[in-house]
């Protein structure tokens, strides 16, 4: 067990050895020597040392930090912890900053330690003061035929390795008060590459930081007043509010657009000093349409960005749809053999449906639980199979893609991966490099928020056709737009199905018969009880308790039954909180993990959660180097070191589907367990038994939409466990907001 002192120590520091440094999660491990008088460090004895005084002394770095360079010297301010499993102290860094060397001697021991000794003579007997010329960015006159030995490629190396220690310093310096880490400066330099350009933009506009995920405008607002107090009334200041509220108000609840009236509110609420800069910076924008699109006439003002995004979805599936693409089709014959496939025959709306689609480039489909979108689309798909064209069928998450590739026999994938993604909102398909399909098939569309359905349709070649499926009263999507909601209002524009008929295989269905009466907002059931079975097929459970702990432990107790029934990979238990009350993700994750897996196991731990051997987990991140996205999921099926005798890079390595993938220890935040996960989480996903637990505790989230999507993940049977109060609220609330999205207007 670590033991960390919270008394903070300042001193200097000089590394000599380092025994461990990560690039990608920026932990590292150093012994260093100090004149400094910290508690716990050794007698530094070595009498061969040029500069050698018997008060040095040594101990060692161990945590997150900028990548130290060997004989260099910092200012660092660290924790001092014990290591009780190694017998020793060691200092945790909280912030590393490099001391800029002066003279010619501290310049050449940083040089010697990144060139050899002969190329740091050669630099220095030229350019003296070259490692404080190149921090400063005075190096246009550096002339290397002056330097033997060092031309273009080692210089920029050098060039770039000086930059890295010296400005990233400073910068760490400058952010750290507000809670910046390394790793999100990094995350910044992606966008700069150049840290000195970084520095400077941060000094010159302290606000492109809310470019950060995780840093809100309160926050980075107190840093820039800080340390440029001329900004509080500024246009620099007033155009970082607009635009991070905009993109907020878009990412978290969906809206592309606002009234003028909540806009103006919101700017009295956070920056009232700049309220006459705002109505200048209206003006302007009315004529460059700079950052905002503003429609005087109809009272709305929004991000420009967003808009266009809109607009452009809208003119691509107009493109897509006017194309002329004659195909020859055997509609009846690809009707009938998906029937013989299926084992029944369409009614008469599905086949209508079936006949009019392959008539047009992009169709919609939209419909209740069991109305059958999905045997629709496996017909669509066969027909144009059997006409020898290209299919693509995908999904944002890949759950959801795993479940169209079981109703319709057609290999599917998440979007990502169809794109080829390989970074943020950058992908090998594209526009100028389209998708090879002649049809893309867009399964639970109602998830896809309108960057990532642009991103989708863009690459679509022109003359393929484009099939959207999805339910429009299941949850919106995260992110800014409703597109799919949105088009399903376009009648006029597109062809649109919207299905009224449950197919007959479901009325017997207690599962999908009580989730359209509560799609509705209709209770299903006339009074709670004990024990309920719904369907003729008696597939919907009902159990209503008065305690939150009692279903806590129904929910434990079936779900460790089940599973062996369905196993692990066919039950899931759903309910609306991540964290923060009993019945919560985080909490019944972690007591299944120790009911299924010994404490005798390996584990790795994140704060108080661990993660042990054999555990069920899913990634929470697009992770693009690793081809791993989030949504999927796994096991830990090995907990590692890269060497036997390494104390510090613990591995592991998940097992997932179609691929293994090799994690290092500071990676865990990428994944989550994954035997419980909230409704938002499973939304798209398909499981034999599913579990719901609603309680009062999860009051905010409560609604009929939120219940709908829940107890439709589940394809076999479903459980419902519920607060008579709480259950009874969903039925009566329906609390979705209509997204006020620009692409309503195109109707």
């Amino acid at each position: 067990m670590n033991q960390t002192t919270n008394q903070i120590y300042e001193f200097k520091a000089t590394p000599i050895f380092e025994r461990y440094y990560n690039d990608e999660t920026n932990w590292g491990v150093y012994n260093f020597t100090t004149t400094d008088d910290i508690p716990h460090c050794n007698d530094y004895n070595d009498p061969f040392q040029e500069n050698y005084t018997d008060n040095i002394k040594q101990s060692t770095l161990v945590g997150k930090c900028q990548q130290l360079f060997l004989g260099s010297e910092y200012i660092v301010n660290a924790k001092l912890e014990y290591n009780s499993k190694y017998k020793k102290h060691q200092y945790v860094p909280i912030n590393v900053t490099a001391i800029i060397p002066k003279s010619e001697q501290s310049q050449k021991a940083f040089l010697e330690a990144i060139i050899t000794k002969r190329q740091a003579d050669i630099l220095l007997k030229a350019y003296p003061n070259i490692v404080e010329d190149t921090i400063n960015g005075n190096t246009e006159n550096i002339d290397l035929s002056k330097t033997k030995g060092i031309k273009d490629y080692t210089w920029n190396y050098i060039k770039e390795r000086i930059i890295n220690n010296y400005v990233i310093s400073d910068i760490i310096t400058l952010l750290q008060p507000i809670g910046v880490t390394y790793s999100m400066i990094k995350k910044l330099l992606m966008h700069y590459g150049n840290p000195t350009l970084l520095k400077n933009d941060l000094l010159d506009n302290p606000y492109i930081l809310t470019k950060i995920h995780g840093l809100g405008f309160k926050r980075v607002d107190g840093l820039a007043l800080k340390l440029k107090p001329e900004l509080k009334v500024s246009n620099k200041r007033t155009y970082a509010f607009l635009n991070y509220y905009l993109r907020e108000i878009g990412e978290s609840n969906g809206h592309t657009w606002v009234t003028f009236d909540f806009l103006e509110n919101a700017v009295k609420d956070h920056i009232i000093e700049c309220e006459e800069l705002y109505y200048k910076i209206l003006d302007i924008e009315r004529e460059t349409q700079a950052l905002l699109y503003i429609d005087d006439e109809k009272n709305r003002i929004g991000l420009k960005h967003y808009r266009d995004i809109e607009v452009s979805i809208f003119q691509i599936l107009k493109e897509l749809d006017n194309y002329n693409s004659n195909w020859n089709l055997d509609v009846e014959g690809g009707i009938k053999q998906a029937e013989k496939e299926l084992g029944f025959e369409f009614s008469d709306e599905q086949k209508d449906v079936i006949r009019e689609s392959v008539k047009h480039n992009v169709t919609g489909i939209s419909g209740r639980a069991g109305s059958g979108k999905t045997t629709i689309s496996r017909a669509l798909l066969t027909i144009y199979r059997n006409a020898n064209k290209t299919i693509g069928a995908s999904a944002l998450s890949a759950k959801a893609a795993q479940r169209i590739t079981e109703a319709t026999s057609f290999q599917a994938s998440t979007i990502h991966r169809l794109l080829g993604a390989k970074g943020l909102n950058e992908f090998a398909y594209n526009y100028e490099n389209p998708l090879p399909y002649d049809v893309i098939l867009a399964d639970e569309c109602s998830m896809n928020n309108a960057r990532i359905f642009y991103d989708l349709i863009s690459a679509i070649k022109p003359g393929s056709r484009l099939i959207m499926s999805g339910d429009c009263q299941q949850l919106p999507p995260i992110g800014f737009g409703n597109i799919f909601s949105d088009i399903l209002e376009l009648k006029g524009q597109f062809n649109i199905y919207e299905l009224t008929k449950v197919h007959r295989q479901a009325e017997k269905s207690g599962i999908l018969t009580d989730a359209n009466l509560i799609r509705e907002g209709i209770n299903p059931i006339q009074q709670p009880e004990f024990k309920i079975i719904s369907g003729e097929l008696q597939d919907m459970y009902y159990m209503f308790r008065d305690n939150k702990q009692a279903l806590n432990d129904i929910a434990i107790k079936m779900y460790l039954k089940s599973i062996k029934e369905d196993g692990l990979d066919d039950v899931i238990i759903i309910t609306p909180r991540k964290k923060d009350c009993i019945n919560s993700t985080m909490e019944i994750n972690r007591i299944i993990q120790d009911k299924l897996i010994s404490d005798n196991k390996p584990f790795l731990k994140k704060g108080n959660l661990k993660f042990k051997l054999g555990a069920k987990v899913i990634q929470r991140v697009n992770n693009y180097d690793k081809n791993i996205f989030n949504g999927e999921i796994g096991y830990i099926v090995d907990i590692f070191k890269t060497k036997p005798t390494d104390e510090y890079d613990n591995m592991f390595t998940i097992q997932y589907p179609s691929k293994t993938i090799i994690y290092s220890k500071n990676e865990l935040d990428q994944i989550d367990l994954a035997y419980a996960l909230t409704i938002h989480l499973a939304q798209g996903s398909g499981y034999k038994t599913t579990i719901v637990i609603i309680d009062n505790s999860h009051y905010i989230l409560l609604d009929s939409c939120l219940l709908y999507t829940a107890i439709t993940r589940a394809k076999q049977r479903c459980l419902l466990l519920a607060e008579p109060s709480a259950f009874k609220k969903c039925i009566v609330n329906n609390k979705s907001i209509e997204r006020q999205t620009w692409f309503k207007e195109f109707n």
